[in-house]
């Protein structure tokens, strides 16, 4: 298996998609923080990589407000507790948000919620494994690898489009000061 990579244009900026096999294995931002090492990146191919392919489709339908669920298959790294913080975050609804030290409650860490807080930072698939669900106690946005900004956008559309779908979601004064 080849590990490799394209670019989709979104509203958010080009997002570079790396695909190994059939799975989905990296989604990143312009200055992503921490950026990838190029080695994580593999080589260049055609947009037209069915995997890859499948993958922009689907995180332009996300981001269209028409799709609230991925059903690409991806994978992550086994990295023991990330891996765990990973699993839970996948555990986030749609339109909803948790806090870090709710993660670190509900992965039987109460006290790890700075590690929850570099695991979520390190999570390699942005959007699909959505770490910009996760926001600070006081409600606040905090720190997110694509920029404060983009998880603004990120959390507003989601908020939107779950409230025209009819599904619960997060407060309406939560997003007032996004």
């Amino acid at each position: 298996m080849i590990l490799r990579h394209t670019l989709t244009v979104t509203p958010l900026g080009d997002l570079t998609l790396v695909a190994l096999g059939e799975d989905l294995v990296g989604v990143y931002f312009p200055q992503h923080h921490p950026a990838p090492k190029p080695e994580a990146l593999g080589i260049w191919v055609s947009p037209a990589d069915s995997t890859l392919s499948d993958a922009a489709d689907q995180i332009h339908q996300y981001l269209a407000g028409e799709r609230t669920r991925f059903s690409i298959p991806f994978a992550l790294p086994d990295a023991g507790f990330r891996s765990e913080v990973w699993g839970y975050l996948q555990t986030i609804p749609f339109g909803e948000v948790t806090t870090y030290s709710k993660i670190a409650e509900g992965v039987g860490r109460p006290r790890a919620y700075r590690a929850v807080g570099s695991a979520v930072g390190s999570n390699p698939l942005s959007i699909v494994v959505p770490c910009h669900r996760v926001i600070a106690a006081d409600g606040s946005l905090s720190g997110y690898a694509g920029g404060v900004e983009r998880k603004r956008r990120l959390l507003q559309m989601e908020y939107r489009a779950a409230k025209r779908l009819g599904l619960k979601s997060a407060e309406p004064d939560l997003f007032s000061g996004f």
